[in-house]
């Protein structure tokens, strides 16, 4: 663990500092915090140290590059009137204020921005470029090529429309449970923080859990694809010879429940009547 640790605080010094001044920054003190306790500390207590500096750093690493691809936040450090670190900071402190805030006085808000927005986004996503090769949607943002990207955990966004179908399934039977707050709010009162949990883990690119629900749930109760298939209508010329091949069995099944060896069928009285040959007298 400490090893990748490492090895992400060393993918972070390439990163460049003009795109990622938070990151780099973060980065650079604790590199300070971290010489300064290395020889007050046990050494067992070291690699604690360097996974909490790389928890930090990966966190800012994130929220950054989300900012960045922001539109408002492109066109603010375009202008150049707030330096780009400043700019990371007024954002973050705003966020992290914005939450509290909802989370103090309206939980229920909150939920539904947690299950909606990242899923809307991603579905979006989704419609548009589910044909897209990987490296197409999400290019490599650093500059360091694939290597640095696996490095700092850059991964692709799931398009996958299995797993956002499904998410958007879950979020309707537990918007639906929602009717029956009051009594499992008097039976369990964090749950809503439990369903803000849910949520997460649902949509996380890294557990894709709405994926997970329906590949070990959902998928064993469908009938097989190949089932399916056989049962599809045809077209053209072999859908009419098949549809008239119905109708001659089904003729044939009526002739023989209406017919008897002692009375003539009703298909051939019906197809008696009309006019007849004239008899030579």
């Amino acid at each position: 663990m400490s090893e990748a640790a490492s090895a992400f605080l060393a993918a972070v010094e390439r990163l460049p500092r003009e795109r990622y001044p938070a990151t780099r920054s973060l980065n650079a003190a604790f590199g300070r915090l971290h010489r300064i306790l290395q020889p007050k500390l046990a050494p067992h207590l070291l690699p604690l140290l360097v996974r909490f500096r790389a928890f930090c750093v990966r966190q800012a690493f994130a929220i950054e590059t989300r900012v960045h691809i922001n539109p408002t936040f492109r066109l603010l450090l375009s202008t150049r009137i707030i330096p780009p670190g400043l700019a990371f900071v007024a954002a973050a402190a705003s966020t992290v204020y914005v939450l509290r805030y909802l989370y103090t006085n309206a939980l229920d808000l909150l939920t539904n921005l947690v299950g909606v927005a990242y899923p809307a986004y991603q579905s979006i996503m989704c419609i548009e470029y589910s044909e897209l090769a990987p490296e197409q949607v999400y290019p490599a943002e650093c500059g360091g090529g694939p290597m640095l990207d696996r490095a700092l955990g850059i991964t692709a966004p799931n398009l996958s429309s299995k797993q956002w179908l499904m998410y958007w399934s879950i979020f309707g039977l537990l918007t639906t449970a929602d009717h029956w707050a009051g009594p499992i709010l008097r039976m369990f009162p964090m749950y809503r923080i439990a369903k803000i949990a849910v949520l997460v883990w649902a949509q996380h690119r890294k557990y894709n859990g709405a994926a997970w629900i329906y590949d070990t749930f959902v998928r064993p109760l469908m009938p097989p694809s190949s089932s399916l298939a056989q049962a599809q209508p045809r077209t053209g010329d072999d859908a009419k010879v098949e549809v008239a091949s119905v109708d001659t069995a089904a003729d044939d099944q009526l002739r023989m429940q209406f017919s008897s060896p002692m009375a003539p069928s009703v298909w051939d009285s019906i197809g008696s009547v009309g006019p007849q040959p004239a008899q030579a007298r």
